[in-house]
């Protein structure tokens, strides 16, 4: 299912779909259109606008009845607040992607949450490290009293950049269940919870960096 309140948008991501793998099953404009849409057609991935009308794909991912489609549930927005991130992951999205990304990595993020994967467009960590910064541009950096074995660097650094684990994987030569074995442990040495917590958090202790 897609949902924007803007046609072209809508058009577009409808045709590139046409050109992939997936199947379109409904094309809402509001957020009450999506409410009906989902009991009628229990879609298995759903892309919204983050900012529809009401209600909005971020309010539709807190109500009771749209909770069971929020893993399933692909965020399409122009900008994204601090705020607007934590509830989006508190409610256990499935994906974020800015409208300026390129076609493939909406495809990307929608393959990752079919499988079962949290996918945040890569842009959207980076910017809000960069607002994050100019904040706090007076207070130094906290050092972390922890450290990544090599293989954890590598296998955190390429889930920053935005590798589904079996990409990671691939690259590393490691089988998915390792790759997500490594993220598990560097997300409990940092008191993650989630994948962009933890690149975010190892980003900010110059425990990884993105060349």
């Amino acid at each position: 299912m897609i949902a924007d309140d803007h046609p072209v948008v809508l058009a577009g991501v409808e045709a590139l779909l046409k050109q992939s793998a997936y199947f379109v099953v409904a094309r809402c404009a509001n957020g009450e259109e999506v409410l009906r849409a989902t009991i009628a057609t229990h879609p298995d991935l759903l892309i919204l606008d983050l900012n529809m009308p009401p209600p909005s794909g971020l309010e539709l991912l807190k109500l009771s009845e749209m909770q069971a489609f929020a893993s399933k549930t692909v965020l399409l927005t122009s900008e994204l607040s601090p705020s607007e991130l934590k509830i989006a992951l508190q409610s256990k999205v499935g994906g974020l992607v800015l409208k300026e990304s390129a076609a493939q990595l909406l495809l990307s993020c929608l393959d990752s949450v079919a499988g079962g994967e949290q996918w945040i467009d890569p842009q959207i960590t980076r910017q809000l490290l960069h607002d994050q910064g100019h904040s706090q541009e007076q207070a130094p950096s906290p050092s972390l009293p922890v450290a990544f074995t090599a293989r954890e660097r590598d296998v955190v650094k390429l889930a920053a950049q935005g590798n589904r684990n079996k990409e990671i994987g691939r690259a590393l030569g490691l089988t998915e269940g390792t790759v997500k074995a490594y993220l598990h442990s560097a997300s409990r040495k940092l008191q993650t919870s989630n994948r962009v917590e933890l690149v975010n958090a190892a980003r900010q202790g110059r425990m990884i960096d993105d060349h």
